[in-house]
């Protein structure tokens, strides 16, 4: 295209028509490649907020666990 552009020849419409069948048969390829792309973000979004997730929920139980052996000091520091 721009060869055609460049050397300061009339574009035919024949041309324009090549031109663009050329340019949207590389359309599936890329159409694929961008799904591939798109899904594989997606699994690395997922697996980031797993693994936030996972770390959260074990603080919490350490939390909880912690908690439960304060308690249970306490009361044997009552007796």
């Amino acid at each position: 295209m721009q060869s055609l552009l460049q050397n300061g020849r009339k574009i035919t419409p024949k041309q324009w028509k090549a031109e663009i069948q050329s340019l949207q048969g590389g359309y599936g390829s890329i159409g694929k490649e961008q799904a591939k792309t798109t899904a594989e973000l997606a699994y690395a979004g997922i697996t980031s907020y797993n693994r936030k997730n996972f770390e959260r929920e074990l603080q919490n139980e350490s939390r909880q666990h912690n908690k439960r052996q304060n308690k249970t000091k306490r009361r044997e520091e009552e007796i």
